[in-house]
Parts: structure tokens; sequence; C-alpha cells
């Protein structure tokens, strides 16, 4: 739209004429008046564009790195490694600072791969995410072991030497995804895989006495947890691919990793066991480890699509038996594999033994806000926290190096369909699942490098307030 020659010229020299009467006279005043609600929304106007252009430029910027993708929504829903640019790499330039998630520095160049962390913690947490240790000859337990940050960190204790002995409610899955590793020829020998419910103590108990009964131990990594309680039906595929014969034959006997189970893993979940899944069982891990995925997620489940689950619901909604599994998994398993098993790491002849309790901020009391929601995991977290506090110190008596270690925010837990609304709208997660793999090794290999860190609330790699 443009206005008509003729006409702009006459405005033009209306307001010429304006401009030499006096300033009350009552042409002036009413062209002041007509004129006064343009320019009021003309300034609108640019500023809304200069808005615009900053939040385009910005937006391009972040969706140019590796966890900003539009293709990600979170390792909850999504497969594989995210793309690892080269060091150094740059998104580009943001003309509206913003503030670091690590440090709260406001920062404007963008790191190829990390969105939310300014160029100094970009290349730390860069340079945390390949780190190892030579852990030749060393023996571990890690509970949670089968998926996710439990997966990355059971692949750095395997590749780095160490006897791993992993938990899992689903130890078939866990076989397949660790067979299909490229690498795993080099270390798959080392490999046990423990088929065990956590929430039943028995179970862990006799866990416990049976990894004690075999030997020192060296490292303990308590890094199984329930957050959220999924429906019976998120499980189905899993639960079906369990009863699938693991087709291991091309391995030779001396190849394969060790596979034990303890007590029925799966009886929480009646409903999931009588469900039907037929065709292409063995393919369910295959989704799971394939980036893109949208029908299993990177755990091997089927998303939730309920609106609400324990992660907004607040005392008086959590089911009570949600509230025992959560205690149970995530506070009273760890505190008996530590009890029991403590005589064990003793005995190693290591300098230094480590137990690694995998927390969250959740269950941190120094934090000025806490939320009303999920309070049975962060009452859970706080109680492991705890625990770390309390004995740290006397256990370094026995050279064990205890901490507890928050993975930092990688998955989204809110339901589903908000979930997805707000990848939607931009929002992604900060970190990967690697990063919250090297937050969880980090006390291991700067223990072998001869810092010694317990009793201490890890996060983003320093000590922090409990």
């Amino acid at each position: 739209m443009s206005i008509d020659p003729a006409e702009l010229e006459i405005a033009l020299r209306v307001l010429a004429q304006v401009d030499e009467l006096d300033t009350e006279h009552p042409d002036a005043v009413a062209v002041r008046r007509a004129t006064a609600g343009i320019w009021k929304n003309l300034r609108k106007r640019r500023k809304a564009d200069r808005r615009a252009t900053i939040s385009a430029n910005d937006r391009a910027v972040i969706e140019a790195t590796a966890t900003g993708s539009p293709s990600r929504i979170d390792d909850e829903t999504r497969g594989l490694l995210l793309r690892e640019p080269d060091p150094g790499e740059k998104a580009g330039t943001l003309l509206r600072a913003r503030s670091c998630y690590t440090c709260k520095r406001r920062y404007t160049e963008v790191d190829a791969f990390y969105h939310q962390l300014c160029p100094e913690c970009a290349d730390l947490n860069r340079a945390k995410r390949d780190q190892g240790a030579d852990l030749s000859g060393k023996r571990a337990l890690l509970t949670g072991g089968r998926a996710k940050i439990g997966m990355y960190i059971a692949l750095r204790l395997l590749r780095d030497g160490a006897h791993t002995t992993i938990t899992t409610r689903f130890p078939h899955d866990a076989v397949r995804r660790f067979a299909s590793m490229p690498d795993s020829a080099d270390w798959l020998h080392r490999l046990r895989v423990v088929g065990i419910d956590l929430r039943d103590p028995a179970q862990v108990v006799q866990l416990a006495d049976e990894v004690a009964a075999a030997g020192p131990l060296d490292i303990l990594i308590n890094n199984a947890a329930q957050t959220v309680r999924r429906s019976a039906g998120s499980y189905a595929p899993l639960v079906a691919a369990e009863s699938e014969p693991l087709n291991l034959g091309h391995l030779p006997s001396d190849a394969r990793p060790e596979l034990v189970t303890f007590g029925h893993t799966m009886s929480a979940h009646p409903v999931a066991l009588a469900g039907t899944l037929a065709d292409t069982i063995p393919a369910v891990t295959a989704l799971a480890l394939t980036a893109g995925s949208k029908e299993i997620d990177a755990g091997g489940l089927v998303p939730d699509e309920a609106p609400v689950n324990s992660w907004v619901q607040r005392v008086n909604e959590v089911d009570p038996v949600e509230l025992l599994e959560v205690q149970l998994c995530n506070s009273t398993a760890p505190f008996i594999l530590i009890s029991r098993l403590r005589p064990a790491m003793a005995a190693s002849p290591a300098r230094r033994k480590y137990v690694v309790n995998v927390s969250a901020m959740e269950g941190q009391f120094s934090r000025a806000y806490k939320g009303p929601g999920h309070p049975h995991t962060n009452m859970a977290k706080a109680a492991l926290n705890m625990l770390t506090r309390t004995s740290a110190e006397e256990m370094l008596t026995d050279g064990i190096l205890m901490t507890a270690v928050d993975t930092g925010w990688i998955t989204d837990e809110r339901p589903h369909p908000t979930k997805m609304r707000l990848a939607a709208e931009g929002f992604h997660a900060p970190l990967d699942l690697v990063d919250g793999a090297a937050r969880v090794y980090d006390p291991i290999v700067r223990g072998e490098l001869g810092e010694d860190l317990y009793g201490c609330f890890l996060k983003d790699y320093a000590p922090s307030a409990w």
C-alpha cells in the first residue's frame, strides 16, 4: 500500500504551514492531536519489528545447535547421540544476551552443541564428555544401567576396562543394546547383566550378597531411580521382548555377557505382562536406539499420552503405591547396597574406591523456591543426599569416596502432551544423556587422577550447597 503522490504533496504542504502557526492555534492543535496517535503507533511498530528481527535471528542461532535443534524433543523421546560438532565450532551470535544454564553469566556467542551454555562452560562440558580413566582390573556395580544415562555410564566403565555389573528390570533388552554397539567385541565379555526389581528389598539384599561373595568391589554407582511411574501399557513392548531369545549364537561363548535374573522383575505390572504384541519383538531395542523414533522412546517405552503424571501432582494427589515404589528404589535400595557392600569395597586393595549416588536438584534443601509438585521424588533424593552427607566421612576410613551427583537437566518429566507442546514452542533441555553420564563419572576420573572428592553434592562438576 502507498499514498497517492498528489495527496502526499498536499499533506506535506499542510504540515509545512502548521509549522508557521502559533503553537496554540486551533489548526496546530488539531494537527497535533491527529498525528500524535500515528507517531505512537509508528514507534510501537518499529519496536515490534526490532524485537521480531532479534527473535528471528536468535531463534535461528539456537536451532542451529545440537541441543536446541527443532528435531530434538528431549532424550526421553528421541534416539541416539546428538550430532557432535567440531571443537570450537559456533552456531552464531545472539542479538539478545541470555543467561548461561551453568554459571548464570550473560552471553551472546553460542556453541554449536550447547544452546544454553556460555562459551567457557560449553568448552568445559565438551571436554568432560570424553574424559576417561584406566579402570583395568577393577570391579563395578551400576544400578539402572540398561538405558539413557545408565547405559552411557556403563559404556564408560566398560571402555575404560572395568568388569561391570549392571542391574535392570529388562535384562534381555540390556544385552541386545550393548551387543549392538560397534565396539562391543572389545568389552562385552566384561559385562554382567542382572535382572532385578530394586523395589523388592529381598532381591536387593540377594544382589548385594552375591556381588560381595564374588570378591572385592571398587565402584558402586547408585543410578537407578523411579521418577515418574508409567502406565502398564508403556512397558508392553519391553515385557513382550523379554520372552524372546537373545540370538547371540554368532558370538563365541567367552565373548558373551553374563546374564542373571533375581526374582520376578516385572511382576508389579501384570497388565503389561498380559499384553500381546505381535510381530517384530526384537525391533523394540532397535527402535529405542534409532534417532527420531516416535513409536518407542530411548528407554524402550511407549510414550505415555496421559495429560497428568506424578511430576505435576501435589502431596494429596500422589498414589501411595507410587510413593512406596519411589522410596524403595531411590533411597532404600542404595542404602542396602552401600551397607552390605562396604566390606567388599574395604577389601579392595585400590587406594581409592568410589560410591556415587546419583541425586538431583529436587533433593536440595538450600534452593530458594520449591514448587508443590512431585514431593515423593523430592524426599527420596533428599534422603539419598543425607545418606551421603552422614556416612561419607566415616567411610573414608576404608578408602571409600562417597559423593552425591546431580546429572543436570536432561529430560523434561512433564506429561507427554505438555512436553510435546513446549518442544514445538522451542523448549529443549540444556544437556543430553552423555552430559549426565559424564557428571556421574567425573568423581571417579578425578579420583584416579589423585583428587579426593567425598561427602559433597556435585552440581556441574563442582561441590554445591546441600
